[in-house]
This record gives C-alpha cells, sequence and structure tokens, in this order.
C-alpha cells in the first residue's frame, strides 16, 4: 500500500509540520487473548532539511517504560563543571540530533548536551570564571523556534525572554523585556508561548515579530476559580493549540482550549485549605496522542499518568522513595518525550536529566 500525505505531529513540548512521503508496509498480528493490536510501520520522513528520522512513536493508555533510567546529563553532583548541573529547571529535546538543552538554573547559563556526551556544552550564559549574571540570571526554561536558528530563554533572574542565536552567541536580543516568566511552549505554527507568575497567566505571541502577545490562558488575576492562576508554571500545546497549564499553587494542571475564557480542570487540585489535594505540587505536564497526561510532582518522586476523567494518576516511573539511584528521582521538574517515545524527567534534587527508555517487549 502506497500512500502520499502531509500531517501534524505534536511529541511533548516540540510541535513540527512535516510533509512526508512514505511506502508504508503494515503487519497486524492480534491475538486472541488480548484486545490490542500491534502493528508493525516501517516509514520513510523527508524533513525541511532533507534529514530522514524515525516516524514518532504513538504514546497511549498501554505505554510502558523501562524502569532503569539512562543519566543523559548532570549526575556528577551539584558544581558548575562541563560535566555537572546545579538545580536545573526547564529543559528542550531536540529531535534532529536527540540533543537536550538545559535551563542550568544556579549557573546562570544554559547547557547543551549532545546524544551520549560525558560533558555539555555552554551556549548561552555564563562561562567558566566569569562571575557577573547580568547576561543570564537564574533562566528557568528554553526551547528552539521554529526555524531552530535561536534559543528561545526565559531569563526569570532579569525579568526579560530572550533570542540567542545557535550560529553566533554575540546575537543576543531581548524578545520580551519586563515579564515575569517561567514556562516556555511553540505550537506548529512556531507561535511562542510564556507563562507569568506575576500576572498569573499564559500568553502567545506569533511568529514575525510580535512583542505585546495575546493572552490565552487565565490573566484575571490570582486566584482559585476556573478562568484564574495561582502562579502558572510549565505548559504544553498541543497540535490543536489547546493550552495545558500547571496551575502550581493551586496543586492541578488546567486545560485551556483555543479561544476559551476559562479553563478546565483536567487534574484534580486543592480547592481550599479543607480540601488537600491528593496531587501534591504539580511541577511539569505533558500529554501524549489519546490526551493523557503525564505530570511530575515535589511529593511523590514519580511520574504519574492521568486518563481523561481519572480521579487518580497511575505511576508510570520512578519510585515512592526518593533517592539518587536509576530508578529514583528527587524533585521532578519539567518533562518531556522524544519522537520515539522515551521519556526524559528533570531529577532536580539529583542534579541531573534521567531518561526512560520505551518498553517495546
Amino acid at each position: 500500500m502506497e500512500k502520499v500525505f502531509t500531517t501534524e505531529i505534536t511529541t511533548a513540548k516540540i510541535t513540527s509540520t512535516i510533509t512526508i512521503t512514505t511506502e508504508i508496509t503494515t503487519s497486524t498480528t492480534t491475538e486472541i487473548t488480548s484486545p490490542i493490536t500491534t502493528t508493525t510501520t516501517t516509514a520513510k520522513i523527508t524533513t525541511a532539511k532533507n534529514e530522514q528520522i524515525l516516524f514518532p512513536v504513538i504514546i497511549d493508555n498501554n505505554t510502558k517504560w523501562k524502569q532503569t533510567a539512562v543519566t543523559v546529563a548532570g549526575g556528577n553532583e551539584r558544581g558548575s563543571e562541563l560535566n555537572q548541573l546545579n538545580l536545573p529547571i526547564g529543559f528542550y529535546v531536540d529531535n534532529d540530533d536527540d540533543s537536550i538543552y538545559i535551563a542550568d538554573c544556579d549557573n546562570h547559563r544554559i547547557v547543551r548536551w549532545e546524544s551520549g556526551a560525558k560533558n555539555g556544552e555552554i551556549v548561552a550564559g555564563r562561562k567558566p570564571g566569569e562571575s557577573a549574571t547580568d547576561v543570564l540570571k537564574y533562566p528557568t526554561d528554553v526551547i528552539l523556534d521554529k526555524e531552530k536558528e535561536y534559543l528561545i530563554i526565559c531569563d526569570g533572574g532579569n525579568q526579560r525572554v530572550m533570542r540567542w542565536s545557535r550560529q553566533n552567541s554575540q546575537d543576543q536580543q531581548i524578545f520580551i523585556p519586563h515579564i515575569v516568566c517561567y514556562g516556555l511552549a511553540i505550537d506548529n505554527n512556531g507561535d511562542i508561548y510564556i507563562s507569568e507568575l506575576v500576572k498569573h497567566q499564559v500568553r502567545r505571541f506569533q511568529q514575525g515579530g510580535d512583542t505585546i502577545g495575546t493572552v490565552v490562558a487565565g490573566g484575571n488575576g490570582e486566584g482559585i476559580r476556573l478562568n484564574q492562576f495561582d502562579r502558572p508554571e510549565f505548559i504544553f500545546v498541543d497540535e490543536d493549540h489547546t493550552v495545558y497549564v500547571v496551575d502550581y499553587g493551586n496543586s492541578r494542571v488546567m486545560k485551556w482550549m483555543k479561544n476559551a475564557t476559562e479553563g478546565i480542570r483536567i487534574i484534580p487540585g486543592q480547592a481550599s485549605d479543607m480540601n488537600p489535594s491528593p496531587l501534591g505540587r504539580a511541577n511539569g505536564a505533558i500529554v501524549d496522542h489519546m490526551g493523557n497526561i503525564y505530570v511530575s510532582t515535589t511529593l511523590s518522586n514519580q511520574v504519574t499518568r492521568w486518563l481523561p476523567d481519572a480521579i487518580e494518576g497511575t505511576p508510570v516511573v520512578g519510585e515512592i522513595q526518593m533517592g539518587s539511584g536509576p530508578t529514583q528521582l528527587k524533585e521532578l521538574h519539567d518533562l518531556s518525550f522524544d519522537r520515539q517515545g522515551n521519556i526524559y524527567v528533570v531529577d532536580r534534587g539529583n542534579n541531573r536529566i534521567q531518561k526512560f527508555i520505551i518498553d517495546r517487549g
């Protein structure tokens, strides 16, 4: 069977539009004892850069991951050497080459770790021996723009968002000034989404020079109502431009459909002091192809999967007991999938990034 088609694929924080010309050979095997149909697909994808990549894995309710993680950045105690991290917060997976860009917060820098590397490379911010923090100060998140020419950096300590050239480190521009930002996301149009802690809102900045932005979630002051936030942190945008927001102060994850005037609480949160949340303090959230939400919290030391309309989540990686072992986590923050369905977790308490490989067995 031959097909030529165009599709949009959203994986974690990375949304890309690609044209696919492919021959697909599909073999399907169904066991009588299981309702699950296993499909093996081989596809050839040509990107805008004429690079060939694997077809993204579809992640659903039944997807599992190996419980022993691989450390892909840091893990050499807290420090400022090139093989160390110092309280990382947000990060971005570049699916072109599986490298990761990390907001190494307390080192005031952005570091890039190639796949399999033992050391990171400083691509923005403080260099070894420098003491000044006016270049970057406590960065909390980083993404690449649609053309992957610039780093977009939430420079939290300086209350601004920066555009930083990947080719020329001297090409530094203030993209959005006077903004207390925290999390970043990009949609399939190349529009940038920024969460604002103090204004309790998320703004979208359209590609092509928009520096004013449009409020797409929150913007009604601090509070617990469905049209409010209390310190929104990390955000995720799907292919329909629905915005998922980690409402940190309210211990909940909110879903804002495109053009909505209020959000939907998709993961239970704390509505008052008399109603403690079973979620704890949520930090990161990502969404799979079936609409399931994966959440990291400061209390559980685990990543949990929440099916639509679920009243509780199911752990998928990590142990209840915090620790520094390969199956353990401590003080989780940002999350991401890569194109192969692996989960990356900021293991902030251990100053490392952990990769849990998808279990294809």
